[in-house]
């Protein structure tokens, strides 16, 4: 399948909107990284409607719908975007070729504009766990349709891109680090927990309700979704979760006391996630430099690059890794 970004006007979006959904509204874009999102406005609410690349397989884009109304009702307590459906009760669409969904708006303040709190930490890993716990058990012929050097299973493909990491000390150290996982930390996964996981549960996809802000009032963006080992979806939210923090201690103790609560983990899966940590942000330079050389007028690509490289740095220098 061709790798074609969708680019639909505000004007058609407005006409899909009306056409499919019977809703008129007010459409403005959010920044998107392959895909086109854009915000509904009207009088019966907000809405997202989403317009996938055709780069992703169809039973995939379903599986990010399904998925949605499975927790719905295995976790109702998570707060979570809802499927709205078509006029004639479809909950995706094609138009030129292209699949769309319309969601619920969640309103909330992005996790990385918050302040973090120890106790904001713990109800971080209380939503994950509390989503793990939903996950359980699910699965979908989809499951394996996401990009898969932005799986963390398969993070020694990263290697491909290991030249493109311009700077030197970094990519001397993402080096180090994938050679240290494939001799000691992958032949110990495959005994390990899988299941069907978020896969991107980060600072821009977390959101907080300003009258609670030290609770998660939403999780958005199910783009990534992927199948591997269960610590994972974890060991992806602290990664980024930890970005700029200096606190490392405080805020991993936290996020795996309140994951526990819910979802406890095993003794195997306890004793490499630091390491799974740092995979995670490997993943994130190797793939981040890749995209900017093929996309180098978007920036948003590398938003999250330079603390990652940062983070991976401090794990090393402090012995979190490596030791």
């Amino acid at each position: 399948m061709n790798h074609v970004v969708p680019k639909f006007s505000n004007e058609e979006i407005a006409g899909i909107v009306k056409t499919h959904y019977g809703l008129d509204g007010q459409v403005s874009s959010f920044v998107s990284y392959e895909d086109q999102n854009a915000l509904i406005k009207t009088e019966k609410g907000k809405y997202v409607l989403k317009i996938s690349n055709q780069v992703w397989a169809q039973n995939f884009v379903e599986m990010q719908t399904d998925v949605l109304i499975h927790l719905a009702e295995k976790a109702p307590g998570l707060t979570l975007p809802s499927v709205i459906k078509t006029k004639d009760g479809q909950t995706m669409i094609k138009v030129d070729g292209f699949n769309v969904r319309l969601l619920s708006f969640l309103e909330g303040e992005l996790l990385t504009n918050v302040k973090r709190t120890p106790a904001l930490y713990r109800d971080i890993g209380r939503f994950l766990g509390q989503f793990s716990k939903g996950m359980d058990g699910y699965d979908h012929v989809g499951r394996d349709g996401s990009d898969p050097y932005w799986k963390l299973d398969n993070v020694l493909a990263c290697r491909e891109f290991l030249t493109e990491v311009i700077d030197e000390d970094a990519r001397d150290r993402v080096g180090r680090l994938l050679d240290y996982y494939e001799e000691n930390i992958l032949p110990r996964l495959k005994h390990f927990r899988k299941a069907i996981i978020h896969g991107d549960a980060n600072e821009q996809n977390f959101l907080i309700s300003p009258d609670e802000p030290e609770k998660i009032a939403g999780l958005i963006d199910f783009g990534e979704m992927q199948y591997g080992c269960q610590i994972n979806e974890l060991a992806i939210s602290m990664a980024y979760c930890l970005l700029d923090e200096d606190d490392i201690d405080t805020a991993m103790e936290n996020m795996i006391a309140g994951y526990e609560a819910e979802f406890p983990l095993i003794e195997q899966e306890r004793e490499v996630l630091v390491h799974l940590i740092a995979m995670r942000l490997v993943t994130n330079i190797t793939n981040t430099s890749h995209a900017y050389k093929m996309q180098p007028d978007n920036d948003y690509i590398l938003v999250a690059q330079g603390p990652a490289k940062t983070l991976l740095k401090r794990l090393e220098d402090e012995n979190y890794i490596m030791n």
